[in-house]
């Protein structure tokens, strides 16, 4: 590695621009580092914007409790450019959704602000390493193999992908037979008839648990009784987001049970699967769908890639557990609060209270690699937990608080993981996180 063209050199590298890497280059940047974010396509987001998910707080209702921090300024960025609408008007401080184009353009425009160097069309391949330490990160792109140097790194790829290149202990999926969690490929459908659409799902959604109108199963139903479904990659209730007066946006229409976010062979496999599958999915609908507004329904256009909801999980000196998360978990290590809310098989808990538990920063420092600390679903916790932990506000408590630590552990001369935690508990708070 040492014969490497070097490409840039940096306080702190962040890899992956999804929620948590945005989080954590902003943290960085605010405490004072030179600060790169390097990112596979061609825009930051992730699930946001590349997987199309749209909307990171869907489960919030008026009691439930929010870190703010980078997630709060950013929510309030996409208010001001007339980009965020509420998930279901009328409801009080309910999620909203972003247009996801315009904050593609919000999000370089925070980056600029604060001085972080984004790259684009850039895989992050493989940690460099020194004694033990990740001391830049070798990159592919289109200006071929180079290496980031950097003082400190976070791994915000959402599969730990640099910390287990470095030797950093994991797991992965279910404990006894390794199954992970399905993954879904959104898509949006035109030709829809949205005033009968939302009659259904009012309907569909009488005494759903989710509060919010986009739970839509009648047409599956109605399919299922005429010996027509299920299809492969097909599930008896998908949820889908109403865009405007024609198009409809689904996300789990199309869904592969088998994918492994780890596997190239699997993803590709999963790409081609779900494209197929959505095309059965909307010629369901326009047979099965007719009187809720679907009779005319096209494909519009595919997101960019299959959205997956599980992946590795790092192993840390402590792992948090679903019960912790349920029972409120209080911990000395806190670098933020995240609602009682789960959303995974078999498991749904909306916060309709303000009960809450901590994140501990333990979640983000992994074994036996120093300087490198990881953000995002593939932070440390037991695989129940997966509920909780992968969804996208989680996601950037853990990226500002990995971000933030980087940045201060270079000015107090110590490890990422070692960093005194008051210190890194009052620069949270300074950036507008509630710790405690």
């Amino acid at each position: 590695m040492e014969n490497l063209p070097v490409l840039l050199e940096c306080d702190v590298l962040v890899c992956g621009g999804g929620p948590a890497g945005i989080a954590g280059a902003a943290a960085a940047a605010k405490a004072g580092a030179k600060t790169v974010i390097i990112e596979r396509y061609s825009s930051l987001g992730g699930n946001i914007t590349i997987v199309g998910v749209g909307t990171p707080s869907w489960y919030r209702q008026e009691n439930t409790t929010t870190a703010g921090g980078i997630a709060k300024e950013i929510e309030e960025r996409m208010f001001a450019l007339d980009a965020a609408t509420p998930l279901v008007p009328g409801r009080k401080n309910g999620g909203y959704v972003y247009n996801t184009e315009i904050y593609k353009v919000m999000i370089d425009d925070l980056m600029d602000e604060l001085g972080v160097q984004t790259v684009y069309d850039c895989i992050a391949t493989a940690p460099a390493m020194q004694d033990g330490a990740v001391i830049g990160v070798v990159t592919e792109s289109k200006s071929g193999r180079m290496l980031i140097k950097a003082k400190r790194v976070v791994d915000a790829t959402g599969d730990a992908d640099i910390a287990a290149r470095a030797g950093a202990p994991y797991e992965i999926g279910d404990p006894k037979t390794g199954k992970l969690f399905f993954g879904s490929l959104r898509f949006v459908v035109t030709g829809v008839d949205t005033r009968k659409l939302r009659v259904t799902l009012d309907k569909d959604c009488e005494n759903n648990p989710f509060a919010h109108f986009s739970d839509l199963h009648s047409p599956m139903i109605r399919a299922h009784k005429a010996g027509a479904w299920p299809i492969e990659t097909g599930r008896m209730g998908t949820f889908c987001t109403i865009m405007n007066d024609t198009d409809v946006e689904f996300n789990t229409g199309s869904s592969d049970n088998e994918l492994d976010s780890t596997d190239v062979l699997s993803l590709s496999n999963s790409e081609k699967k779900l494209r197929r599958g959505a095309l059965k999915f909307i010629d369901m609908l326009n047979e099965y769908g007719k009187e809720d507004g679907f009779g005319q329904a096209k494909l519009l256009h595919f997101r960019s890639c299959v959205g997956a909801r599980e992946s590795r999980r790092i192993k840390s000196t402590y792992m948090i557990t679903y019960d912790e998360i349920m029972h409120g978990a209080r911990f000395d290590d806190t670098v933020g609060v995240f609602p009682r809310y789960a959303d995974g098989i078999d498991k749904l808990v909306i916060p309709y209270t303000s009960d809450y538990f901590q994140v501990p920063f333990r979640a983000v420092t992994p074994q036996n690699v120093r300087n490198l600390l990881v953000a995002g679903r593939c932070c440390a916790c037991d695989q129940d937990a997966v509920a909780t932990t992968r969804q996208m506000d989680y996601c950037m408590i853990t990226g500002q608080a990995a971000g933030a630590a980087s940045a201060l552990s270079i000015q107090k001369g110590c490890d990422s993981e070692d960093i005194d935690i008051a210190a890194l508990q009052a620069e949270l708070e300074r950036q507008g996180v509630r710790v405690h």
